[in-house]
This record gives structure tokens, sequence and C-alpha cells, in this order.
């Protein structure tokens, strides 16, 4: 038998104690107090909290709170305040949420020895329990209109009762116009009679029976009359618990008449649920900053279900990705500028523009709605025949259409036929005969799209060549009148070299005009106008040749003393650099013009002479001996461009 001693026994106990204490000691909860911004709110915060594996964890009492009397006096103030508990991260308890934006004239009163100021605006709040995240109990929901200091209306308020976030028993939720009251089922599902009724007394009101959650008619009454309509009754197939929300009255709608659907105040039931709603996102959100969090209420109602199999899920997604084609087709025509200027003089045009417009309307508008009833997932909330018999009350579009146009008050018609493979086949499921209109709602849009591509390309092609030749004729006007302009007052050689550019710029338009292909005349266009472009840029070049030879001359005369004369005389120096420009490249320059000019080598003429003249300027003060003695014997222009390192593009 082993035996401790006391004081290996103290040194066991003390080393168990301080492992136990550690992680003890880190659970411990401490208090902040401090700047806390939560989302948008940005206020003073005191809580508790503890630290668990470095994370903040909020446990205990818990308050933020905003309102700054100076911004209030001043101009306006939004003041906030939070208040309730948390256990482990997750709200629990007594909460209260108050939102405020109010504004003061300067009013103020003195109550007990204290000042108090007067304010005017809006004041939200929220108020009831919460269990572990969930609202429990009562929760009354606020939005009142403050004039100095005193509630002056109520905008909106909802009491709703709720056990473990499932709503109970009766509820109200009202705003300025209309009263919801409703009841609902322990498991949240609405039941018996749900009325909306308008606060004047005199607008339409509504009476929503439901039963075990299911929709069974609706009552509506007014001054005069009243109507029921039937929703679900009768019903007794599959059904499925889904939220009462917009997507819920989008299916409902779809098993209602167009009629009914226009008699109901569709307007007032569910903007009501959407305001409650609004407000209880604004409070989950603010306690999702903070922990966890499932404050938002479930409004639960019953709705028959029709579950789409694998392959009408697959044909679904088909059909929604040919509307999205379609549509983005047809938008870019009938958006296109050049086609709504060009349609209001050409008929196929027209045709084409309106074509599109019929197709919209006959295709992809009711598919447009079943891509919409896809992206709120109630598709599967009615049945086939229901959805078709709601999309195409008039039953399902043609694949030939009457379509007319009317252009300086003459009306046209001419029958289209859509070129698709698909067609409506009645002995085909209601599934299939929809993605078959979708496909030829698609495939009637891409054909006119690929027409009106090459339309758009002929007009863009024709206006380009008319544009064009307005440019042939203004350089070519240009060329001519400055050629003339400097005929008189340059030198011979130069003048003859012009007057070669003048006949040459002659002999490219009498060229073009021979071009008779609608096909080659464009660019032909093209090459004609970067020809004369080039040419104008050369006959300029040309006109400063003198200038050239001039500024070359004086550059390479130097001022020197001559002891005999007793005075200084000019002299020339780099004799054979002067000599070679002058002399050699100066006639090249000019008999290529005179003799080899063409469109393709106008430009690499005209950056040849440029760079030569630039080169030669260069030289003058750089060691030109071992060039000078090579350019002494060299008649050859190409060599000597190649000793200048002028890159002579014209012989390339």
């Amino acid at each position: 038998m082993i035996r401790l001693t006391t004081k290996v026994l103290l040194q066991f106990l003390a080393f168990i104690i301080v492992g136990i204490s550690i992680p003890m000691n880190a659970q411990e909860t401490q208090t902040y107090n401090g700047p806390l911004q939560i989302g948008k709110y940005d206020g003073k915060a005191t809580y508790s909290y503890k630290l668990v594996e470095n994370d903040t964890v909020l446990d205990g009492d818990f308050t933020v709170l905003r309102s700054n009397l100076q911004e209030l006096l001043e101009k306006q103030d939004y003041s906030f305040q939070f208040k309730g508990s948390f256990v482990n991260g997750t709200a629990n308890g007594p909460w209260k949420f108050q939102f405020g934006e109010f504004n003061s004239k300067s009013q103020s009163e003195v109550i007990d020895y204290q000042y108090r100021v007067l304010v005017s605006g809006i004041q939200k709040s929220a108020i009831g329990k919460i269990k572990m995240g969930k609202p429990n109990g009562k929760w009354t929901i606020l939005e009142e209109e403050i004039e100095n200091s005193e509630i002056s209306k109520t905008l909106f308020k909802s009491v709703i009762s709720f056990d473990n976030g499932v709503p109970q028993q009766n509820f109200s939720i009202n705003n300025e116009n209309y009263t919801l009251v409703g009841r609902f089922l322990r498991d949240g599902l609405a039941h018996d009679e749900w009325s909306l009724f308008p606060s004047n007394g005199m607008d339409q009101s509504e009476s929503w029976y439901f039963k075990d959650g299911l929709l069974q008619s609706i009552r509506v009454d007014d001054e005069s009359d009243h109507k029921t309509i039937k929703a679900y009754e009768g019903y007794n197939g599959q059904t499925k618990i889904i939220n009462l929300n917009a997507g819920y009255i989008k299916a409902l709608e779809i098993q209602l008449s167009q009629v009914d659907v226009d008699i109901l105040h569709h307007n007032s039931l569910p903007e009501l649920l959407k305001q409650n709603a609004a407000r209880y996102q604004e409070v989950d959100e603010i306690l999702s900053e903070l922990g966890k969090s499932k404050f938002l209420p479930e409004l639960k109602v019953k709705v028959p279900y029709y579950p789409l199999d694998s392959l009408e899920v697959t044909k679904v997604d088909s059909i929604v990705s040919y509307y999205k084609k379609a549509h983005e087709l047809s938008e870019s025509i009938l958006h296109n500028s050049q086609l709504n200027i060009l349609k209001l003089s050409d008929n196929n045009t027209a045709y084409q523009y309106n074509t599109v417009l019929q197709l919209k309307e006959n295709f992809l508008k009711p598919i447009q709605e079943i891509v919409s009833y896809d992206s709120l997932k109630i598709l599967e909330y009615t049945s086939p025949e229901q959805l078709v018999n709601h999309v195409f009350p008039t039953g399902m579009p043609r694949s030939e259409m009457d379509i007319k146009i009317k252009i300086d008050s003459v009306e046209a018609s001419k029958l289209y036929s859509i070129p698709s493979t698909a067609l409506i086949n009645f002995e085909n499921s209601n599934i299939e005969n929809i993605e078959a209109v979708a496909k030829m709602g698609y495939d009637g849009i891409l054909a006119i799209a690929n027409e009106v591509k090459e339309s758009l390309a002929q007009e863009k092609r024709q206006n380009e060549l008319a544009s064009l030749e307005e440019e042939i004729i203004s350089q070519n006007d240009l060329l001519v009148t400055f050629i003339e302009a400097i005929n008189d007052s340059i030198s011979l050689k130069y003048a003859n070299s012009l007057h070669q550019i003048k006949l040459f710029a002659s002999t490219t338009l009498n060229d073009y005009s021979k071009v008779k292909s609608a096909q080659n005349r464009l660019a032909a266009a093209r090459n004609t106008v970067g020809c004369l472009d080039n040419l104008n840029d050369l006959s300029r070049t040309i006109s400063q040749m003198p200038v050239y030879h001039t500024a070359i001359k004086e550059s390479y005369t130097d001022r020197i003393w001559n002891p005999f004369m007793a005075t200084l005389m000019d002299e020339d120096i780099k004799k054979k650099i002067t000599s070679a420009y002058s002399k050699i490249l100066e006639p090249y320059f000019l008999t290529e013009i005179e003799q080899h000019i063409s469109c393709e080598t106008i430009e690499d003429l005209n950056n040849t002479i440029t760079a030569t003249y630039k080169k030669v300027l260069e030289l003058k003060n750089q060691d030109t001996k071992k060039l000078e003695r090579k350019l002494k014997k060299e008649r050859d222009p190409v060599t000597v461009l190649e000793m200048l390192n002028v890159q002579n593009t014209t012989k390339q």
C-alpha cells in the first residue's frame, strides 16, 4: 500500500485546485461600459459578458442607448435604446427596443425645477419577452407620431402572442388605413376568420376564412354589395405548410380569376403583413449582430402541394433559361437607337421591330410570370392545369402571327411564322407545352435578332460609306487647294513633285470610282481616305523641304577667323554630310515621288524624309569622321540612308 506524506498530499491537492480554477476563472462574468456599434446603431453600452475561447459571449443584462440634446436643439436627433438580457450569447427574458427621430422647435417647460424640452417626430418601439432567441408571450410593436412630447397619432400597431416563436391565439395588426385581426392554432397555422377592415369605415372590407391553415374562401364587402370568392374550399389533396408572405399571395392569385383578383384589395392585407415583418426583421438584425437569434415570426398557412419530379424540374430550368436569353435579346433590339430611327422609314425594319413586340407580348410576357413564380418557389403550389389557365387565359399562343406596321400613315401587314422546331402538342404534359412556348419565343426573337443584326450592319456600312466618300472629297479638295496655293512660291523641283502628287490623287479617285461591288466599295473607300490623308501629309512635308535645306546649310556653317583677311568668314563644315543630303538624298526622295509613288509607300516615304532631316541636324554635334570617310565615294541613296542609320522603309 502506497502512503502519501502530508507534504506530498498538500502539493497534490494544490495542483488539483489550481487546475480546476483556471478554466473557472476564464468563465467569470465581466462588465463592459463604453461605445458599441450594432449595424447602423452607434451608442453607449453597458453589458455583462464572459470570454469563451477568446470570443466575447454576452451573458446577463444588456443596455445600449443613444441620444444627443445638442443635435436635437440644432436640427434633428435620432435616438435608440435596446434593453434586455442574454444567456450564453442568446437573447432571453424581457426586452424593449425603442427607435426615435425627433426635432425640437426649442420649446421647453419647467417641471419640478427642471427644464423639459418638447420634441416632435416618430417613435418606434417593440416590447415583449424572448425565450432563447425566439419571441415568447405577447409582443407589441408600435410606431407613433409625437407632437410636442405627446402621442398625436398611432401609425402602426402589432399585437401578437407567441409560444417559443410560434404565433398563438388572437392577433391584430393595424396601420393608418386598415386593421387586420385573426387567430392562430397552437401550431401557428392561420385559422377561422381573418378580418381586414378600413379605419374610415367606408372602404372595402375583407374576411378570409381559414380551416386548419388552408384558406377556404374570401368574403368582400363594400357599401353596396358583397361577394364570396372561393379559394381552396373542397380541396382534400396533399398540402404543404408555408409562410404567409408575398409568395403565398401570388400562389393564391393563380387559383383565382382575374375578376376576383381585381376585386380583392391585396395591396392591403399583404402590405400590413409586410410592414409587420419589416419591424420584426429590424429587431432580428439587431439581435443577430449580438448573438444567436430566431426572432422572425413565421405566420403559417397550408397550400395545395403538387411536387415536381426531376424531369419537370429540369424543364422548368429550361423555361427560365429560354426566357432570360429571349428577354435579353428583345431588350437589345427594342432599345437600339439606330433601329428605332430606321423603323420609321424602312418597312422591313418596322416589321422586325413589331414582330419582336408581338413575340414579347404573346410568348415572353406569360413565360415571365412562370419565371417569377419559380423565383418565389411557388410552382409546386398550383396544379399544372391551373397554371396554364392562369398564364394563358385565352389559350397558348400560335406560331403564326399577323404583324401590322404603319409608316407615314400607311398601314400594312404581313404574316410571320416562327422558325422553331418546338411544337405545342396537347398530348404532352403542361410543363412540356410551356417549355415549347418558351423555346418558340426564344427561337422567334433569335431569328429576328439575326435579321436585325444584318440590317443594322448593312445600314452601318452604308452610313460609313457615305461618311467616307464625303471624307474622300474633302481630303482631295484640301490637297488640290494646298498645292495650287504654294505652286508659284516654291522652286521648280519641288513644284514638280507636288504636281505629281496631285496627278496621283486624281488617278486614285478615278480608280475608286470604278469599284462597283458594294462588298468591295467600303474597303476601297477606307483605303482611299487613308491614301489621300497620307498624300496631304507628304505634300506638306515637300513644301517644307526648302526650309529643311536652308536649316541644314545654316547649321553646318561656322564663323571662322581669317588671319589673312583679318575678319570673320563663313565656312562650311562636314561637307560630306551636307553634300550627301543635298545631292544624293533629296533628289532621291523627289524621284521616288515622281516615279514610284503608291498608296502603300506614301506614309513610309514621308517618315523617311522627316527622319533624315532630323538625323542630319543631330550629326552636326557628333563625331562623324568615320562616317564622312565612308560617304566620300558613296553615291547610292539607299546605302547612304543605312550609313546615316535612317530606316528606309520605302524599299522594304
